[in-house]
């Protein structure tokens, strides 16, 4: 779907349509996680982001729309799509009057969807195509790094880590997630991929011997750097 892997986290307690959406994505080449509760979801919040959420509207007898602020303080750039088996124009308004990106009534053809997550995807990152970090500048579509301005060549691996910590540089990523999100799959935490690609980055990118740019939390996983 795009150069830097999307993740997405469907939020739907039919457990039929979370696998039929959540199988389509995968084929696409997204991570993805299934919650079926709002409070499941909510909770994982302060330790994960996502670039989309799929939500269905109705979680048991719990409006969905109700908590979008809720997710947005703690994740303000995640996109929401609704997807609802309520239909007719109001109830559209009051759920894009919420803070909805998007609105789907269901039942909906996955091609649709897809169309409008790409759409999103793209909305979403129109304007996040150059990341400035303190000394360090990132160019997504022409998949460069500079720092100072000098220009620091990466692989397409180390490029897609390095935009995942400057995207949100005080973020704790555990081996498990960055399999996920760079590589797209999920090896075991016994493997030391994850391990051997930071230490060939951090070869790149540390000016000076006693510079360590990306920080090991023992038990966590690794952090950029604020000292910077």
């Amino acid at each position: 779907m795009n150069n830097i892997t999307s993740k997405i986290a469907i939020l739907e307690d039919d457990l039929r349509v979370s696998n039929f959406i959540a199988n389509g994505l995968k084929a696409e080449f997204c991570v993805v996680e299934t919650f079926n509760l709002i409070n499941d979801f909510l909770e994982i919040l302060p330790d994960q982001s996502f670039d989309i959420l799929i939500m269905d509207r109705m979680i048991g007898k719990l409006d969905s729309v109700k908590y979008i602020t809720k997710i947005r303080e703690f994740d303000p750039n995640i996109k929401i799509i609704i997807l609802s088996a309520l239909s007719g124009s109001l109830n559209r308004i009051s759920g894009l009057e919420m803070g909805a990106d998007d609105y789907l009534e269901k039942p909906f053809q996955f091609q649709e969807l897809n169309l409008r997550i790409k759409k999103l995807f793209l909305k979403n990152n129109s304007s996040d195509k150059i990341i400035n970090y303190k000394d360090i500048t990132l160019d997504i579509e022409c998949q460069r790094m500079q720092r100072n301005g000098k220009i620091i060549y990466l692989s397409p691996y180390e490029f897609k880590l390095i935009s995942i910590f400057l995207k949100n540089p005080k973020k704790i990523y555990s081996r498990t997630e960055l399999l996920d999100l760079v590589w797209g799959y999920n090896c075991g935490t016994s493997s030391n991929v994850v391990d051997v690609a930071i230490g060939k980055l951090k070869k790149k990118i540390n000016f000076t011997d006693s510079e360590n740019l990306i920080i090991s939390r023992r038990g966590c996983g690794y952090v950029f750097s604020e000292e910077l």
